[in-house]
């Protein structure tokens, strides 16, 4: 049987882990909060609070969908509410026949800069003190969401922040968000890495760099995405950009018609949710949010119709595990991941899960936690891929 579970690494223990690192999005967030539980971070996407669906017209605003997004997130418990900016009114494209997601004109810059800043400004006078970070783009990397400058997406990033400086500067901005595919271009032509030169050349005008974090082979799992992790912290790195780095959108597998359909079952759902934001806490990525609590697009949600998945109560369980927690470094060691913890009254605690087949592991004296939110004492357990937390008795 492996040991050694409760040793430290002797590495120094990190900042808390804070309850806004835990993000979701909720699809239903304009129609009601999420019922039983509290979000303490949700992202507006996806959620009928677009740019163009806010102003379909220029001037002409239909608040009543933002209005209640962000009131049922207040509702839900939510401190960190991030609004996406993106996503252009036909009417104020550059290109208003360019094909997008959303619509003809959807991926283009605006004719105007100042069409995109002025709604910066109305929503950050309506929602200030409520909306409490702005994102300046979804997926800036694909052309299903933005049409491809970066240099031109740069320089609106540092007008909008700006403008935020003058409307509401408590609020955060964050960059542009782009996906990962962690190869050698990665490092020198992806979008993300030129987006990041220009905005190091303007005096890094955000407050977080963002990525996407999906596997590119929607079959893998949360040890490709800590590969992705590595690749986008080497980009910053290199840079010279010394900024958070958040994950604004995370999943697995695939449900969208005409794909190949790849539905994670329950037990390795509730593993990957958990070792996603496990890896976050320990790698290096601040607030992750998952996507999503309720869509049914992607291959784990956190609800259906019979309520709170598998996945749902392994991310709440981790939440619970984690916040206020300090990390105190990770090793792997007899076919076991370790990492360690600081909790909040200074005890440690420690995660553990097989990196390959199940290893039994002594645990006298411990209490075991599992992610369906049980704890008890035993004097062996046999660790698998799903994550573990123990503690003294």
């Amino acid at each position: 049987m492996a040991a050694g579970a409760l040793i430290f690494t002797g590495v120094g223990p990190g900042q808390t882990i804070p309850a806004v690192a835990f993000g979701q999005h909720v699809a239903g967030i304009a129609q009601a909060p999420p019922e039983g539980v509290t979000i303490n971070a949700i992202r507006l996407w996806d959620t009928g609070t677009r740019w163009d669906q806010i102003e379909p017209a220029q001037g002409q605003y239909n608040w009543a969908p933002l209005d209640a997004a962000v009131a049922n997130a207040q509702a839900a418990g939510a401190t960190d509410i991030m609004y996406v900016l993106g996503s252009t009114p036909q009417w104020a494209a550059r290109n208003p026949n360019l094909s997008g997601l959303y619509g003809d004109g959807s991926t283009s810059l605006p004719a105007d800069v100042e069409y995109y800043l002025e709604f910066v400004r109305q929503v950050a006078k309506r929602y200030q003190g409520k909306i409490t970070s702005y994102q300046m783009w979804n997926e800036a990397n694909t052309r299903s969401f933005y049409e491809g400058d970066w240099v031109a997406m740069a320089q609106l990033t540092k007008r909008t922040h700006d403008t935020l400086q003058v409307v509401d500067p408590n609020a955060q901005l964050v960059a542009a968000s782009s996906t990962v595919i962690p190869g050698k271009l990665f490092q020198t032509e992806s979008f993300f890495v030129r987006y990041a030169r220009a905005l190091h050349e303007l005096g890094d005008p955000v407050d977080a760099m963002t990525v996407h974090l999906y596997p590119v082979d929607t079959r893998k799992g949360p040890d490709t995405r800590a590969r992705s992790i590595r690749a986008a912290q080497k980009v910053l790195n290199k840079v010279g950009i010394d900024k958070p780095l958040w994950d604004t959108e995370v999943n697995y597998g695939d449900r969208r018609p005409g794909l190949p359909q790849v539905v994670p079952d329950s037990q390795t759902a509730a593993t990957y949710t958990a070792r996603t934001y496990l890896d976050s806490a320990t790698l290096g990525v601040a607030r992750t949010y998952w996507y999503g609590w309720d869509l049914g697009v992607l291959g784990i949600d956190m609800t259906d119709a019979a309520g709170v998945t598998s996945a749902g109560r392994a991310f709440l369980t981790v939440r619970d595990w984690l916040v206020d927690a300090r990390p105190a470094g990770c090793a792997n060691g007899d076919g076991i991941r370790r990492c360690h913890f600081t909790d909040a009254d200074g005890s440690p605690f420690t995660v553990v899960w097989a990196t390959g087949p199940a290893v039994d592991l002594a645990t006298e004296g411990l209490e075991v936690c599992r992610l369906d939110d049980s704890c008890a004492t035993s004097s062996a357990i046999t660790v698998d891929a799903a994550p573990v937390l123990l503690r003294e008795a």
